[in-house]
C-alpha cells in the first residue's frame, strides 16, 4: 500500500528540523552519528516512544495533533513551523488546475498605477501583473504561461535574479512559501523539472524549510538602473480564493 504522501513529508520535515537541533549539553561529538537530536532523545523530549517517533519520521503513522504539539516543542519549532506540521495532518483542499483570477481583480492590479502590483495563484504561479510590477522585476508577458512561476523565475529568470542583493535569501524565503503554502507536497511537472534540471534549487528544497506567507516583509531591491532602494512587500489574501495572493512593492517609509 502506498504511503500518505502527507505524512511522508511530515516525517521528511521533522527529520530535516531534528538534525539542525544542537546536541544536549556534554554529548560526545565523537559519538554521534547524527548532525542534531538523535530519533531517541525527540520521543523522551516528546513523552511517547521511540518506536512511535520513528514510525512518525518513516511516515507510516497518522500521530495526533497533541503529538505533533509536543514533538513541535521538543524540537523547538517557531510558529510557522508548528503550523505547517499540523497542516501536514489535515487534508486541504487541492488548488485549482488552472486559476484565473476574476476579472475585477485584474482591474485592480492594472489601476494599481505606480505601485508595482502581481497576482500570484498556487505555488506562485503569477496570474496577473501591472506594468509598473514589469518594469520593476522583470516581463512577465515574455515568459510562457507554463513557466510564470514566481519561485521558478528566481533560478531561471536573469533579470528577476538580478533585482535581489541576496538572491538567495529570497530564494529560500520563496521555496519556504510554496510548501507552506501548499503542505502535502505541491507536485507538479514544474517541480520535477527544478529538481532534475537545478542543483541549487534541489539543495535548497531538501532543507524542508517553510515559511508563511507574512502581510508585510521588507526586503532590498536592486531597480533596473542599478541603484537599490528599501521596499515593504506588502501581501494580501483574496478571500474568495486562499491560493490566491496580492503581492504590491511599496518604497519603505
Amino acid at each position: 500500500m502506498a504511503r500518505d504522501p502527507r505524512l511522508t513529508q511530515l516525517g521528511a520535515f521533522l527529520h530535516a528540523r531534528r538534525d539542525e537541533v544542537p546536541p544536549p549539553a556534554g554529548a560526545d561529538p565523537g559519538r554521534r552519528q547524527v548532525p542534531g537530536l538523535r530519533r531517541g532523545e525527540v520521543a523522551a523530549r516528546a513523552f511517547i516512544s521511540d518506536e512511535y517517533y520513528t514510525r512518525i519520521e518513516q511516515g507510516r503513522v497518522l500521530p495526533s495533533t497533541d503529538v505533533v504539539r509536543r514533538v513541535a516543542a521538543a524540537l523547538g519549532l517557531d510558529a510557522d513551523q508548528t503550523r505547517y506540521a499540523l497542516d501536514l495532518l489535515a487534508a486541504p483542499d487541492a488548488p485549482p488546475e488552472h486559476p484565473e483570477p476574476s476579472d475585477p481583480l485584474r482591474r485592480l492590479v492594472d489601476r494599481m498605477g505606480e505601485v508595482p502590483a502581481v497576482l500570484v495563484g498556487p505555488a506562485t504561479l503569477v496570474l496577473a501583473w501591472n506594468p509598473a510590477a514589469a518594469r520593476l522585476l522583470t516581463d512577465f508577458g515574455a515568459v510562457p504561461p507554463q513557466r510564470r512561476r514566481y519561485v521558478q523565475l528566481l533560478f531561471a529568470d536573469p533579470v528577476l535574479q538580478s533585482r535581489f542583493p541576496d538572491l538567495e535569501a529570497m530564494r529560500r524565503t520563496v521555496i519556504g512559501i510554496v510548501r507552506a503554502s501548499t503542505p502535502g507536497a505541491p507536485g507538479g511537472d514544474w517541480l520535477d523539472d527544478l529538481l532534475r534540471t537545478n542543483p541549487e534549487f534541489a539543495t535548497l528544497w531538501e532543507r524542508n524549510d517553510v515559511v508563511r506567507p507574512h502581510t508585510c516583509l521588507r526586503i532590498r531591491l536592486r531597480l533596473p538602473d542599478g541603484t537599490e532602494e528599501t521596499v515593504d512587500q506588502v501581501v494580501l489574501q483574496v478571500v474568495d480564493d486562499p491560493h490566491q495572493r496580492l503581492i504590491t512593492f511599496v518604497p519603505a517609509g
